[in-house]
């Protein structure tokens, strides 16, 4: 991985900059070069020599030319940096290894923690494709006027690692949330394949078993994922699942809650219907989910 073989070689004093221009990039799109050195309290000459260094490692980036004075911004390789220094220091993380996946949103990367337990290391990258796909999908972040993309992503992870604690103690099968840090989440190992691959030779017992997640998330852990499909639940060797990807899930409280959770009954059935013909009754099964039915029948 990019930000782990590089990460070894930044030091004390590249941190403080880098964290001087987190902390400015509150309030600017370019954290202003004169505030970066008043922050970290570093001579001018070694500031502008390591964000020299840092600009060809890719970690920070140099305001354009339509700003009026001499910024950087930090990328998502510095912000990856600030967020592994922390988790490695409080012994969290130890370790990064292969990816196990990479999507429009987020990369999922094996990890080993300080105790060499291996683990899964999510990187949310909210603002990577569109910040207005992401105002549309994601509805916590639809009312602020001003939000830059590592506070979208942060906000995801922080978000995320919420919702898979209440899951995951209301039994849920999802992946056991670690802890996190920035917009990085650590949890237990990701294992199984999603679902679109997954050659349904008894595919009864499966569609049951996240029928039956489903409704657990909604009656135990009063939750949503409001985004559920054939790319987002795993299914393992052994048959049992995983169900993945819940920054924007919603309380069943929400407004619309009924239309979410129709779509994610829908987009189940139709994945099931597509692949090996069961196609339950999408009423009845919505009434099972929300408790208005005691068994689910196919």
């Amino acid at each position: 991985m990019f930000i782990a073989e590089r990460l070894r070689n930044l030091e004390v004093q590249d941190f403080r900059i880098l964290s001087a221009i987190e902390l400015l990039m509150r309030n600017h799109e370019y954290a202003p070069i004169e505030d970066i050195i008043k922050f970290t309290g570093l001579k001018e000459d070694d500031v502008i020599h390591r964000i020299g260094e840092m600009s060809k490692e890719h970690f920070i980036l140099k305001s354009p030319k339509r700003i009026a004075y001499d910024g950087y911004a930090l990328t998502y390789f510095g912000y990856d940096a600030l967020a592994l220094r922390s988790l490695v220091k409080s012994g969290a993380l130890n370790a990064l290894g292969q990816p196990l996946g990479v999507g429009k949103e987020s990369d999922i990367y094996e990890g080993l923690d300080s105790r060499g337990r291996r683990c899964a290391v999510k990187f949310h990258r909210l603002g990577r494709t569109s910040f207005r796909q992401t105002r549309r999908k994601r509805g916590y972040v639809a009312d602020r006027l001003h939000i830059t993309w590592f506070y979208q992503s942060r906000l995801a992870a922080e978000r995320e690692y919420v919702a898979l604690k209440r899951l995951y103690e209301a039994g849920v099968k999802v992946p056991k949330p670690l802890c996190h840090n920035r917009h990085v989440l650590v949890m237990s190992l990701i294992m199984g394949t999603e679902l679109r691959y997954v050659d349904l030779e008894n595919p009864k017992p499966i569609l049951k078993e996240i029928l039956r997640n489903i409704r657990r998330s909604y009656l135990r852990a009063n939750l949503i994922h409001a985004d559920l499909s054939e790319f987002n639940i795993l299914v393992k060797s052994d048959g049992e699942i995983l169900i993945i990807d819940w920054p924007q899930c919603i309380d069943v409280r929400h407004p619309n809650a009924h239309e979410y959770l129709r779509r994610d009954i829908m987009n189940i059935i139709e994945c099931f219907k597509r692949k090996v013909g069961v196609n339950p009754d999408l009423d009845r099964t919505i009434e099972y989910v929300i408790g208005k039915r005691r068994v689910f029948r196919l």
